[in-house]
């Protein structure tokens, strides 16, 4: 039975969706190539400690990876642009606003062609508390 605010009035499949994917301490994402546009869901700054505003770009979280995650991370995606890779899929530790690292794990495939290049998009969960 749900114990939460029932005062919200209806809400979305969507955010439903939301929920549940806090609730399991993960987060969705979307990332435009080659601009490097990014577009996620709250969560998945809320699980770092960051604001949700300062990363508009795929960088300011990949300069966030532990160093010795780092190249795995970047090999993945590169294996999955170049076609090496049916999904882009990889564990690595990435810092938190506090100092420590927190351990995600991330899934996601190319879902969009466009004219300018493509569109990735996937889920990224926490698996440290």
């Amino acid at each position: 039975m749900y114990d939460g605010d029932m005062d919200k009035g209806i809400r979305t499949p969507l955010e439903h969706v939301e929920e549940a994917l806090v609730a399991a301490d993960m987060a969705w994402w979307e990332l435009e190539f080659p601009s490097g546009a990014l577009r996620f869901s709250k969560n998945k700054t809320d699980m770092l400690g960051y604001e949700q505003k300062d990363f508009v770009h795929y960088t300011h979280f990949t300069t966030l990876i532990h160093r010795n995650d780092y190249d795995a991370s970047m090999k993945a995606m590169t294996d999955h642009y170049q076609g090496n890779a049916s999904i882009y899929e990889v564990t690595y530790r990435i810092k938190a606003h506090d100092g420590r690292y927190v351990t995600f794990h991330d899934k996601g495939r190319i879902v969009e062609k466009t004219e300018q290049g493509f569109v990735v998009a996937g889920i990224v969960q926490k698996i440290s508390k």
